[in-house]
């Protein structure tokens, strides 16, 4: 009679465990589940924008916050899709990679839409018009952009500066991660001249009375927003507000506001 008991008792305590294990599993999944869930909604709720905060007046920092031209375009855009945007900060180079791994949702850093980039990215219309200049020593021996030829050029790391640079015969050509990083190479005499968008330029060597800016464009380009290849939603997002800002004042308000 004992041994029965016994082996009912078994029994039971079996099934009891068994449900104890599957309830636990069930429950592990549904916690899993439940996680992933309420990350993909804050992620759906958030707009990555990726940019290199060195580029005033597009993109610079201003103590620890990134501001600039670009940051309140990517904030209007954010808020026509009701989203909030989230800034994340890298080296200029590494912003298409961080499109195509999914990282950043669009790039706004000053980027001109170049049929190289275009392999790699989709991008939104033009939202701006730039030009690559030449920035020399005042006291320097070059006077004009036919004297690069053979001189030491410094630039930004993968902007179209950096392309057209390797491009001047015989030219020595030295990358570095920001536009200030280059001009004070310029200054310190590591550098015999320097090819940079034009409204950075303007904006930086106001610090570098001993720099100036030659006359004569490189080189027209536009700007425009990066998004990852098969976007095209986002992309028509973007153009839809760029569109209506330009419209309606808000983007002469940006120019107003950041380039003076």
């Amino acid at each position: 009679m004992i041994r029965g008991i016994t082996q009912q008792w078994r029994r039971h305590w079996s099934w009891w465990l068994g449900l104890a294990v599957f309830t636990g599993i069930i429950g592990w999944m549904l916690h899993d589940i439940l996680q992933r869930d309420t990350a993909l909604v804050r992620r759906e709720e958030v707009l990555v924008m990726g940019t290199n905060a060195g580029f005033r007046p597009f993109e610079y920092r201003s103590g620890d916050e990134v501001v600039g031209f670009d940051v309140d375009l990517a904030k209007e855009i954010a808020a026509s899709l009701g989203k909030k945007l989230k800034i994340e900060d890298m080296s200029f180079d590494g912003l298409l990679p961080a499109l195509e791994s999914g990282q950043i949702d669009m790039a706004v850093a000053g980027m001109s839409a170049t049929p190289e980039r275009a392999k790699n990215a989709l991008f939104s219309e033009a939202y701006y018009t730039a030009a690559q200049r030449v920035i020399v020593k005042k006291s320097g021996p070059i006077h004009n952009r036919f004297q690069l030829e053979g001189r030491k050029l410094g630039v930004q790391l993968g902007t179209t500066g950096d392309t057209l640079a390797t491009k001047i015969a015989g030219a020595k050509v030295s990358q570095f991660p920001t536009a200030p990083s280059v001009l004070t190479e310029l200054s310190s005499g590591g550098v015999d001249a320097v090819i940079l968008d034009d409204a950075p330029a303007k904006q930086y060597i106001r610090s570098f009375p001993e720099l100036v800016m030659l006359p004569g464009d490189l080189s027209k380009e536009a700007y425009a927003i990066a998004v990852k290849r098969g976007n095209q939603p986002l992309v028509d997002s973007i153009n839809a507000t760029i569109k209506a800002m330009k419209q309606d004042g808000r983007y002469q308000k940006l120019i107003d506001k950041h380039f003076q």
